[in-house]
């Protein structure tokens, strides 16, 4: 009998004949409970372990519930979910709509109001879903098989999705014979997603999944009322440009018609500049502060030169600060941090030396900020001083900007917190949402690879620990900003598509950072390129793919 041979972990390697999965497989040389059973990487690439190994191979596993095992343990759970409407709600239609607090807001019919009964319905269903324990198994299709195969069974918008796709074939996952397009394999079977809680909000409803590195219990759940409203803003948004997932993007790209989206979406990106201008002119005779904070990526910096141009059309005399330049010394720092050191903590930062000139400032006083030397790793005396009167507003960027702790000495009645985030404005179809953290991701491989001369596997390599910063330090204090901006632009996946394929094809099939440029390249298959000459040189996409007529350094 054939035997083929199955290296895992980089370390161990067994025997085993062709055709068992990559489950049976690792139980048989492992045994049960030696690994986490949610995704698997195959061969260097995202795989799930239902996939069936026919030849010799690599197989790694991962031992935490870290990043990837939750991503599957979502994706499970919204094939489950559609599989449960499809069966018990028949004639509705399932609406994935975005993220929010630790999962995902749904709808039923789209804009309907989701009843009581019907939530009743889901939450059931999904339980008797968990408690059979079915396979999802994955089957590997033709793209005009499986364009055809959602074109007959009344999905539309995911067949569409499909048809402008670069890739030959399809994976598509499949429960008890309902198949689902998913943008990466899930959790091998429905048994597994058993931590989770559907709970009614607005007019749909939140499915809850376990955060990293806990997956058997859930976090409290919290209102998101300004994420709530910034999201109905997005959708709106999508509305005034009738797009609202992959498919219809693609369409304008096909048919000539997106020069004028972008210009719409331009323009919406405009308008709420100046209307956070006006809202910040209303208060102004107090809140001359305007702190401006975001995590990586969100465009932080071309938003407050934008904003900076509303406020002197307004007739302000206005002063930008970076709250890099107030980072403490190298030395300093190492005293406190060891050598490992961590310039993402809020105590990185001299909040003395700040306090006390946002408060000269804010007296009139005139200060001279210091600037941050990065190679010698000092604060050096700077060359602007600044001379302050009361019609002077001050913008303050930095990560830190609305946590109450960067400026404590400060009454709050100075202050006018802004929070950036790029929030997606499109899915790929109807149930599978894009990530806002993959829209951020795909952005910083772009300019860091134009910019800064890093590769894509380096970039990936050290973004787990930006995300891991962000999540101390930037999310949690979302609710203490007086308004949010969503800085994604819809059209955007298609113009970052061709710098960022470059970089992550210079990926190395054997580095450790493969499987992610994998998936990210998958993502981006199913966006057709859109030609950079149409973004106007103000736009926030320019702080990433160049060209832009601001300043950054």
């Amino acid at each position: 009998m054939k035997t083929i041979q199955i290296t895992i972990n980089h370390e161990q390697t067994t025997m085993s004949t062709p055709g068992k999965t990559i489950r049976e497989v690792l139980l048989k040389a492992l045994g049960n409970g030696n690994f986490m059973e949610y995704v698997s990487i195959k061969n260097n690439v995202f795989s799930s372990f239902q996939e069936r190994v026919d030849a010799s191979c690599t197989i790694g596993t991962f031992s935490h519930f870290y990043e990837s095992s939750r991503r599957a343990y979502e994706t499970a759970s919204v094939a489950m979910l559609q599989y449960i409407v499809e069966k018990l709600l028949p004639g509705q239609k399932l609406y994935i709509l975005h993220s929010m607090c630790d999962g995902i807001y749904c709808g039923i019919n789209h804009n309907n109001h989701v009843s009581e009964q019907t939530i009743s319905i889901i939450k059931n269903g999904f339980a008797d879903l968990v408690a059979t324990d079915i396979p999802i198994v994955p089957e590997l299709y033709s793209r005009g098989d499986a364009q055809n195969y959602f074109q007959n069974n009344n999905r539309p918008d995911t067949a569409e999705l499909i048809r402008c796709c670069s890739l030959n074939y399809i994976m598509l996952y499949s429960i008890n014979g309902s198949r689902y397009w998913l943008p990466g394999p899930p959790a091998p079977s429905t048994g597994l997603i058993n931590t989770y809680d559907i709970i009614k909000y607005k007019r749909g409803f939140v499915f809850r999944n376990p955060i990293e590195n806990m997956p058997d219990q859930l976090q409290p759940f919290y209102n998101q009322e300004r994420l709530y409203e910034i999201f109905n803003e997005t959708e709106k948004w999508g509305n005034i440009l009738d797009i609202t997932n992959a498919s219809q993007l693609n369409n304008l790209v096909a048919n000539e018609n997106i020069s004028e989206m972008i210009k719409i979406s331009e323009a919406l990106h405009e308008k709420k500049i100046a209307a956070i201008a006006d809202k910040i002119e209303l208060s102004c005779q107090t809140k001359r502060l305007v702190f401006v904070a975001g995590p990586s990526s969100s465009g932080k910096t071309t938003f407050m030169k934008r904003l900076y141009i509303q406020l002197r059309v307004l007739g302000h005399r206005v002063v930008s600060l970076s709250l890099d330049n107030y980072f403490k010394d190298r030395d300093e720092l190492t005293m406190e941090q060891g050598d490992n050191l961590n310039f993402e903590v809020l105590d990185a930062l001299d909040l003395n030396l700040l306090n006390a000139q946002l408060a000269d400032l804010l007296a009139g006083k005139s200060v001279t900020p210091p600037a941050y030397d990065f190679i010698s790793g000092k604060k050096v005396p700077g060359q602007i001083e600044i001379n302050a009167n009361k019609n002077t507003l001050f913008i303050i960027e930095g990560i830190h900007g609305i946590n109450p702790g960067l400026t404590e000495n400060i009454d709050d009645k100075y202050k006018f917190k802004i929070y950036l985030s790029a929030l997606t404005h499109l899915n790929f179809d109807n149930i599978n949402r894009i990530p806002t953290h993959d829209t951020r991701l795909i952005r910083r491989i772009v300019r860091d690879a134009k910019y800064r001369g890093y590769s894509a596997a380096q970039t990936i390599n050290m973004w787990n620990k930006v995300v891991e910063g962000e999540k101390k330090y930037i999310f949690k204090y979302q609710g203490e900003a007086d308004i949010m901006f969503n800085s994604s632009l819809a059209y955007e996946i298609g113009v970052l598509k061709h710098p960022a394929e470059i970089s992550l094809k210079q990926v190395d099939p054997q580095d450790p950072n493969h499987p992610e440029s994998e998936r990210l390249l998958s993502i981006l298959a199913y966006f057709l390129p859109i030609d950079q000459k149409e973004i106007p040189p103000t736009s926030i996409l320019r702080e990433f793919v160049g060209e832009s007529s601001f300043k950054y350094h």
